[in-house]
């Protein structure tokens, strides 16, 4: 797959409303396959997941966000007014998460386009972060 387009992503953590910003701009794969967009990229040693691949997959009401690699293997999928439950590897080891999809705003184009989408993070019954994520794709 070729690495033409640019992918920029802008992220916002709120932990007991201590939010943190993220942004992370690079160069990544971007195509269409069964009505699905699919956005690939490596991760960096500045995200703390170098040497795994990351790769978003959007639909209408959905988005799911799949990491793999050394550091660390994960799934997560978003679907707007659903909870889904989630295994989720980090460093530090394996987590059950539950997933609430609370929004999604998919303008995705068979040439790039803006994603959009927010979701909470709660184990064991307790919330663990409410996370906003923009997503810009624009080929080269």
């Amino acid at each position: 797959m070729k690495e033409n387009y640019l992918i920029t992503i802008e992220g916002n953590i709120d932990i007991d409303g201590d939010i943190d910003k993220v942004t992370l701009t690079t160069v990544g794969s971007y195509y269409k396959k069964n009505d699905k967009y699919y956005i690939c990229y490596k991760e960096t040693e500045s995200t703390g997941y170098e040497g795994c691949t990351t790769t978003l997959k959007a639909w209408e009401n959905g988005v799911s966000m799949t990491r793999f690699g050394k550091q660390a293997n994960s799934n997560l999928i978003i679907e707007k007014g659903s909870i889904n439950i989630c295994n989720y590897q980090t460093v530090a080891g394996p987590m059950v998460l539950d997933i609430n999809g609370i929004d999604i705003e998919n303008n995705l184009t068979d040439i790039g386009g803006d994603l959009s989408f927010a979701y909470s993070l709660n184990a064991g019954g307790m919330l663990i972060s409410e996370n906003k994520v923009n997503v810009k794709v624009k080929e080269i």
